[in-house]
């Protein structure tokens, strides 16, 4: 497309003026004229295009204190009555808007805007892509697509899984892409498991209409279809992702079947192994595979897929530096505050709320995990630890044999949001220790009810390993005193401290130098050393909260950053027909200032300014040099307004040039490079991948560390 400046000859009249105004600001006689709204006459275009914008380059929906940080971005320079911002999000501009305006044109015979509003339609048309989704059918392949569409299917009563079969696809389905409008989701039939191959190839019909595919396979190996499928998409040379979805399930069946050696972690390395073996012995690629659930979107590989689907269809280039985990360690308070920030807010708000809860840790979630073998007493020190009677409404069930089957949590009213969990008894071998998963808790009680063995050892050193801390409880204290040997009687105290000291030095060759302790008896409260673990427990829990936040932080961040980039991304698409549109009736040089002004609006939605910098650096005592060290996006520092045009525009093609010379009738032909849409699209987008990058690495250093 073409910047024609507003006057030169062959331009066309200022049509997009009055489209783009404000609805207060039309008035009768056209844009700047006096008196009230005139009323549309039949030959006029349909007004109030893009009802949401707003004069001043500023979108309606900021806040006025980021309107304000915007405008002082700025230069000086007064704005004409009405400008719009190009920038400003509308929900409704498609392509039968882009034909209505170019026949409105045609209408008023300005055939250079209507042929550069032709160019753009084509243009747009170019870019869409279609993405093919397939599986067999009950695969999940239409709940992935709507996690992908950002409508998770939420789960209100699980048992109706188990009563409902939901229909299953048997035409092709199209979805939009919320955030790229050029970007379609299509569902394809599935095959059923008894379909040849050939006959279900057969039915999917041309396949080179397709981007790339996501081939869906849920529980169980790859079948047979599967296999043919890819390997006849990668002989049409079409790329494809394979989504190995459901895995929530296999690993909720996992659990239940293996008990205390459950290991999610090791689960998920299975279950790909199984799926990587048998894609390289057919000879296919075995790096895009990924583990996820439509379900849960923010488990798992789900962001890690969205980045290389996104990655492979529309060359976004994203950093990933692994898969985000829950924010258990945040309360749903401040979550939700978080959340809001990634909403409406910048970034730079971040540091300030993570502060505060560490300054106050009594809303952090802190779990504790009660481990030891079984029988050795851990539901009955969960039920003394927490005053409750055995017996009792809400009290862990207790036995001579183990009772505890599941991992069963229990709040601890001494401390807020500490949660005691009473996991199933571990096993006395070294491999069974291997099994466990001990990174969903934040810290240990180990318990012990007779001398210490091997397996004690073995969980002691795998606890240390894994970079967390506990408390070494020696359990039926007052059996083992009661019943101890020997004619020549010793006082209590000095045989507590003889138990304790025997304790202490094993773990001090197990290397655990700081471990604290503690000789209970779960019937006798007050006689032994269980207020003593209780006040502990309460004068650490803050410190130990502390560390389990700092420890959430990374995936915390990532998680904050990723919101914010795809609100962000959501009106990209929008702004850059806006763009274009603005250039047929403006020169291109105020589009390039436009889209500056709203470049420096996304630095400080990612809290990439200099004041938000300042900010970060004040809140979390970090040096302001150092923050600023970690931006390496371009679009974060000063531009130029000629780097910027480059990024955006085509060169003057030779024949334009040539014509240009021409004696009489090539005077006055304009030669200004054409804006072209593909390249400010591209532009924005990858502004703000760039951008989310930086943010990333600045709130960490922030609050991290280097």
């Amino acid at each position: 497309m073409t910047a024609t400046p507003v006057g030169s000859r062959g331009s066309a009249p200022p049509l997009l003026a009055v489209y783009l105004q404000p609805p207060g600001d039309v008035r009768e006689g056209g844009p700047g004229g006096r008196g009230g709204a005139a009323a549309p006459s039949a030959a006029s275009p349909r007004r109030f295009l893009f009802p949401r914008l707003r004069s001043g380059g500023v979108s309606c929906a900021l806040p006025r204190g980021r309107q304000e940080r915007v405008c002082a971005k700025r230069s000086d320079r007064t704005h004409p009555a009405g400008e719009v911002s190009i920038m400003s999000s509308s929900s409704w501009l498609d392509e039968p808007q882009l034909r209505n305006l170019k026949a409105q044109y045609e209408a008023q015979n300005a055939k250079g805007a209507a042929s550069q509003i032709q160019a753009l339609v084509d243009c747009v048309n170019t870019l869409k892509v279609k993405v093919g989704f397939l599986g067999a059918r009950g695969a999940g392949v239409s709940t992935l697509i709507q996690a992908l569409l950002d409508k998770p299917r939420r789960v209100n009563d699980p048992w109706t899984y188990f009563r409902e079969t939901p229909e299953p696809t048997k035409q092709l389905v199209a979805h939009v892409h919320p955030t790229y409008p050029n970007l379609t989701l299509c569902d394809l039939p599935g095959f059923e498991v008894s379909e040849k191959p050939a006959a279900y190839l057969k039915r999917l019909g041309d396949l080179s209409k397709y981007s790339c595919f996501v081939v869906v396979a849920a529980s169980g190996s790859l079948g047979d279809t599967h296999l043919q499928v890819m390997k006849a998409l990668k002989q049409k040379g079409k790329a494809f992702l394979l989504a190995r979805t459901k895995v929530d399930l296999d690993l909720h069946t996992a659990e239940r079947r293996l008990r205390f050696k459950y290991n999610p972690g090791e689960q998920l390395g299975l279950i790909r192994k199984e799926l990587t073996e048998t894609l390289a012995k057919n000879g296919m690629d075995t790096k895009r595979v990924f583990l996820v659930s439509g379900l849960d979107t923010e488990r798992y590989e789900f962001g890690h897929f969205e980045d290389s689907l996104e990655g492979e269809v529309l060359s976004l280039k994203r950093s990933h530096d692994g898969d985000l985990e829950d924010l258990i360690a945040v309360s749903p308070k401040k979550i939700e505050e978080l959340y809001n920030i990634c909403q409406s807010g910048s970034l730079a708000e971040v540091p300030g709320v993570i502060c505060s809860t560490l300054g106050e840790p009594s809303q952090i979630r802190l779990d504790v995990a009660v481990i030891g073998e079984a029988g050795c007493g851990k539901s009955s020190l969960v039920n003394a630890l927490r005053g409750v009677a055995t017996g009792e409404s809400g009290a862990a069930p207790t036995g001579v044999i183990g009772k505890t089957r599941k991992a069963t949590v229990y709040p601890l009213p001494l401390v807020p949001c500490l949660y005691l969990w009473d996991l199933p008894g571990v096993g006395v071998t070294e491999e069974d220790v291997s099994h466990l998963d001990l990174s969903r808790y934040d810290f240990f009680l180990l318990v012990a009810s007779e001398r210490y063995k091997h397996a004690h050892s073995c969980l002691a050193r795998a606890i240390a390993a894994a970079g967390k801390e506990a408390f070494f409880v020696r359990s039926k204290i007052d059996v083992d005193l009661e019943t101890r040997p020997g004619r020549q009687p010793v006082p209590k105290e000095e045989l507590q401290e003889q138990v304790r000291k025997s304790y202490v030095e094993a773990l001090k060759k197990d290397g655990v130098l700081s471990s604290q302790v503690f000789l209970v008896s779960s019937l006798a409260h007050e006689a032994y050393d269980l207020p003593l673990l209780q006040e502990a427990l309460s004068r650490n829990a803050p410190d130990l909260k502390k560390k389990a936040l700092q420890r959430a932080l990374p995936a915390v961040l990532s998680r904050l950053v990723r919101r914010k980039s795809k609100v962000l991304m959501k009106d990209v698409w929008v702004k850059s027909l806006q763009v274009c549109l603005c250039c047929v009736e403006k020169p291109s040089h105020n589009v390039v200032e436009n889209l500056m002004t709203n470049i420096t609006s996304f630095c400080i939605d990612f809290g990439l300014d200099e004041k938000s910098l300042e900010l970060t650096a004040q809140v979390t005592g970090k040096a302001l040099r150092l923050l600023q060290g970690q931006i390496r996006s371009p679009f974060a520092k000063p531009l130029d307004s000629k780097y910027v045009l480059s990024l955006i525009t085509k060169p003057v093609s030779l024949s334009s040039w040539a014509w240009s010379y021409v004696p009489y009738y090539g005077r006055g032909t304009n030669l200004e490079p054409e804006i072209s849409f593909e390249s400010t699209y591209g532009m924005l987008k990858q502004v703000v991948v760039e951008l989310s990058d930086d943010a990333d690495r600045v709130l960490h250093t922030a609050l991290v560390g280097e």
